[in-house]
């Protein structure tokens, strides 16, 4: 590794660190993101090995190294506060080292019978055999079966998907079916809608509900509604798909319903939304490090009332 790769390393985490804070400079993340085709790459890196170090909990505490083990340790972001950027440069080689060996040293899931992955409060790194990644989205649940030739996801998830034209790759989310031959996209589902977001490369989309497939591209997205069976078709900024691995949430005209299942699948919150309020639409950004705080952000933004407390809430027509 050159001068110029652990810099562009250091800056990843620093970003990476940074999403968590309130303060966060997302327009100055996006131009870093947008300077250098490397800075996205290790960026990835950085959160997918975030994400394994809190699934695994490897990195509880930061403890002396055995005499035959040279991985050391830190804690995941959710159990103490994140280190500041002194310290992260201090260990930083270590501590990526380690990170990005622990991706590396995930079980690959290999021919076979179905696996199964089932998430709680934090997402899941998985690495398939060909050299894919997907992260699992928190309380979402991945089945991969038929030797990595079928996924099944329920919830949100990830995918980085290598480029293997022979490959007959087919992911099913409530009632569509994406194919793919390379690409890294977003697909949520909540109560059968869906939401796929393509960052690069190019996706097909079917249903017994299409007249047709849906083929998308780099920057384009689609939202699936069961009710009816409503599609539609949007632009959607590369660097906005799959945005919650980084703690934002970005929308545009979602239905309030939707944005109150995605803050209780992100941070936990439960929120209830008046019936007189299914049809509000939401467009903007949500910083989701705080659920809470999140929220009344989302009310305040919305002119919307907000009731309760101690992580059960209401969304009232009436500003409070």
């Amino acid at each position: 590794m050159n001068g110029a790769d652990e810099t562009i390393i250091a800056e990843a985490t620093d970003w990476h660190l940074a999403s968590a804070r309130d303060d966060m400079d997302w327009d100055g993340f996006t131009r870093w993101l947008e300077a250098d085709v490397r800075h996205r790459t290790a960026y990835d890196e950085i959160v997918l090995a975030d994400a394994a170090l809190a699934e695994h909990g490897a990195m509880a505490a930061m403890q002396p190294a055995a005499a035959n083990d040279d991985t050391i340790g830190y804690a995941d972001d959710e159990a103490v506060a994140a280190p500041d950027s002194i310290a992260w440069h201090r260990w930083g080689g270590l501590a990526i080292a380690a990170s990005l060996a622990l991706v590396l040293a995930l079980p690959w899931i290999g021919p076979g019978g179905p696996t199964t992955y089932a998430t709680e409060a934090a997402s899941r790194a998985i690495a398939l055999q060909d050299g894919s990644q997907i992260v699992l989205a928190p309380h979402s649940r991945l089945e991969i079966a038929d030797g990595e030739r079928r996924i099944a996801l329920s919830g949100a998830a990830w995918f980085d998907i290598s480029h293997r034209p022979s490959r007959n790759l087919a992911i099913t989310a409530g009632d569509l079916e994406l194919r793919d031959i390379g690409t890294r996209f977003d697909v949520q589902e909540t109560g059968g809608q869906v939401r796929v977001a393509v960052a690069e490369g190019h996706v097909r989309v079917a249903s017994a509900a299409f007249d047709r497939p849906i083929d998308l591209s780099g920057g384009r997205g689609l939202t699936y509604d069961p009710r009816g069976g409503a599609v539609t078709v949007r632009d959607v900024r590369s660097e906005d798909a799959g945005a919650w691995r980084s703690g934002r949430l970005t929308y545009d005209a979602a239905p309030l319903v939707l944005v109150a299942a995605d803050l209780a699948r992100y941070t936990g919150v439960q929120v209830v939304v008046d019936k007189t309020l299914q049809d509000r639409m939401f467009s903007g950004t949500l910083i989701v490090g705080n659920g809470e705080a999140a929220l009344r952000d989302l009310a305040q933004l919305m002119g919307l009332g907000l009731v309760g407390s101690n992580g059960a809430y209401r969304v009232t027509a009436q500003p409070g």
